[in-house]
């Protein structure tokens, strides 16, 4: 069955809204569980407060109880039962700043890694938790420039977020602190959500990710995830020679330029296949009319150009 835009989209927004629901949930149930212990210290036994309704959920679902308490952590390092897992730029800014690796850390980050070794950088396009806030900010722009609201739409080059990246981690291994988790946009996210949930109050993630995101709407479209993204760059390194890669086949391409508007990373893939930047989102493959773009090489060859590889 042929993908379409529309599927590809809320394939990829139920993930993200999934991912964005499971912080959230441990963060609640983290803080939850800090003051049950912090309160429970200080009652006395003649007085027991009301049993909130999450409380009281728990009560009554041993397993329920026992399989949120296994929940804990966030796109950067999470703990779902004796699984753990981690974000490469966690792991990769690890060994900067300690010269070293645990054997746990290695562990953790070795999903994600094969995931990407096997995918590409699907991470920014369905795990990143911030690529919600930032798609909204997409069509925030859109709905501007439908409007007649005049917008440039500058550019940086594209080889900026390499740069960001290795200054970022030799800056950490020359200072032994943590330089890129605090510009890293998922974490951000993340740490937020668990402030929210733990002291009801946000902080410095909030107004940098809401300055990314109002720059993104008024004069760089997309520029964090495209251009400028440690993490990003980072999983383009990894993934540069992965399995899954969408194909061109040349001579079924008319060059509409339909795969163009719909790609998020500002690619040509009606020019080649596209390279280690792409994030293997569907989006060119769903909007193509003629099934130019596939991830198998079809039956059918064109008499003349071929594959364009």
């Amino acid at each position: 069955m042929r993908v379409t835009i529309t599927s590809a989209r809320i394939l990829r927004r139920i993930i993200q809204i999934g991912v964005i629901a499971l912080i959230v949930l441990a963060a609640h149930d983290g803080a939850y569980r800090k003051d049950i212990l912090r309160n429970s210290r200080h009652l006395q036994d003649a007085f027991s407060p009301d049993p909130t309704a999450y409380g009281t959920l728990l009560d009554r679902h041993d397993r329920l109880d026992q399989g949120l308490d296994s929940i804990r952590g966030n796109v950067w390092f999470f703990d779902l039962g004796f699984a753990a897992f981690a974000d490469s730029l966690a792991v990769v800014e690890n060994l900067a700043v300690s010269r070293g690796l645990p054997i746990s850390l290695i562990i953790a980050g070795a999903a994600l890694l094969v995931l990407t070794l096997a995918c590409g950088r699907v991470f920014c396009s369905h795990l990143c938790p911030a690529a919600l806030l930032f798609d909204i900010g997409g069509v925030i722009r859109q709905g501007l420039l439908r409007l007649g609201v005049e917008l440039p739409s500058a550019r940086v080059p594209r080889y900026t977020k390499y740069m960001v990246l290795g200054i970022g981690l030799a800056a950490a291994a020359l200072s032994g602190q943590y330089i890129l988790t605090w510009i890293y946009p998922p974490r951000l996210v993340c740490v937020e959500l668990d402030r929210l949930a733990f002291n009801g109050a946000l902080r410095f993630g909030t107004f940098f990710l809401l300055g990314v995101m109002l720059v993104e709407i008024l004069v760089f479209p997309r520029i964090w995830c495209t251009h400028l993204c440690p993490g990003g760059a980072l999983y383009s390194l990894l993934g540069a020679r992965r399995l899954l890669r969408i194909k061109l086949h040349a001579g079924r391409c008319t060059h509409c330029g339909a795969c163009r508007s719909v790609c998020p990373y500002d690619l040509e893939p009606d020019k080649a296949s596209p390279g280690m930047e792409c994030d293997n989102c569907v989006r060119c493959i769903a909007s193509c009319p003629e099934d130019a773009l596939t991830y198998r090489r079809p039956e059918y060859r064109a008499p003349q150009g071929g594959d364009c590889e």
